[in-house]
């Protein structure tokens, strides 16, 4: 039996946050019998099991889904083989959704026939008050087609099922895979628009992100990534000239990660050669000249790259030192 809406939320390693969000979905003003819950337990070494559990006797729109632990791609994609909705959005675990909006989002994604629809994010603290990061993703109410409209990576986006159709997230790419599913399933959307009203609140946790990043496993799934991007749209918009430049806005996202995590903190010919090979066999140079405004000299020979980095790096010491310098001095001179 089709249903109106499918949340997919994958759980791992989340109990403080897992009975806050659960119970912001089922307290929705949105009737039970409208929508599943598909919440896939991913191997969480907590008390995660337990609390899907006892949701999912108590809520029967609430489905647990229990398997051994697989990543986060993993999770999700067993939700989209098992969703029955019409419409598909996802939730993080330890995120939560403002009291009431599930019903009036739904309706406006359903009033305006869309296929993508972005909502509002607004970022918490773990005390949920606000904390500056408030996300729009283009004007309110206004449709454009896929490529033409502002993209952003979920949570809080919708989808129409028959639009995602057979796309899953990607294996092997452990910081980004959302980016490559939503640019997948956005390419195929004719009807996108941006919704306005207060929906989702985005937990800010300190974690080990900004450290896993710089590692040698996400330069390895930024790498697929771009392969992942490059075959999709050999794939399906090869001599499309609008996709082109839609595909290649893409591409040039991940290559600013690899540069700013990468190429500039660690300086690594390693790294720095592999990307200039694949920049070659895939004619992208005019994106690394792109980079060079910020990442200076990142498109020239690297040597000639590591050479200016250096001297960068001395220039910013430098300032500092003097800086300090100045801040140690100021108050003697006062004297």
């Amino acid at each position: 039996m089709s249903l109106r809406l499918s949340i997919i939320v994958p759980v791992y390693n989340v109990e403080p946050y897992l009975e806050s969000c659960l119970q912001s979905i089922v307290t929705q003003s949105l009737s039970p019998s409208d929508y599943e819950v598909l919440v896939i337990n991913d191997g969480s070494p907590d008390g995660c099991a337990a609390i899907l559990d006892r949701y999912a006797q108590r809520y029967p729109q609430i489905i647990a889904l229990h398997q051994e632990n697989q990543g986060v791609s993993a999770a999700r994609n067993a939700g989209l083989d098992r969703a029955r909705g019409r419409v598909i959005t996802f939730v993080d675990s330890d995120d939560a959704l403002e009291p009431n909006s599930l019903h009036a989002v739904l309706e406006r994604f359903e009033a305006a026939d869309l296929d993508v629809l972005y909502t509002h994010i607004q970022a918490v603290d773990e005390t949920q008050q606000p904390r500056g990061l408030d996300w729009t993703t283009g004007e309110d109410n206004v449709v454009c087609d896929g490529f033409s409209h502002p993209r952003r990576s979920f949570p809080a986006t919708f989808y129409r099922a028959s639009c995602v159709g057979t796309i899953r997230f990607p294996h092997g790419i452990p910081i980004g895979e959302d980016t490559v599913f939503n640019l997948k399933v956005q390419a195929f959307a004719q009807r996108v628009s941006y919704c306005s009203l207060p929906y989702y609140r985005y937990l800010l946790r300190g974690n080990s992100a900004t450290k896993a990043v710089k590692t040698d496993k996400a330069y390895r799934g930024f790498r697929k990534a771009l392969d992942e991007i490059v075959d999709f749209q050999k794939a399906h918009f090869l001599e499309h000239k609008e996709a082109s430049h839609y595909f290649d806005a893409q591409l040039f996202l991940f290559l600013d990660r690899i540069a700013m995590h990468h190429l500039v903190y660690s300086l690594k010919a390693s790294y720095f050669n592999d990307i200039t090979r694949w920049v070659r066999e895939h004619q992208k140079e005019s994106l690394l000249v792109q980079l060079s405004a910020t990442y200076p000299a990142i498109h020239r020979p690297y040597v000639v790259f590591w050479l200016i980095q250096h001297g960068l790096r001395w220039k910013q010491r430098l300032r500092t030192l003097l800086w300090r310098l100045k801040q140690y001095l100021l108050p003697r001179n006062k004297k």
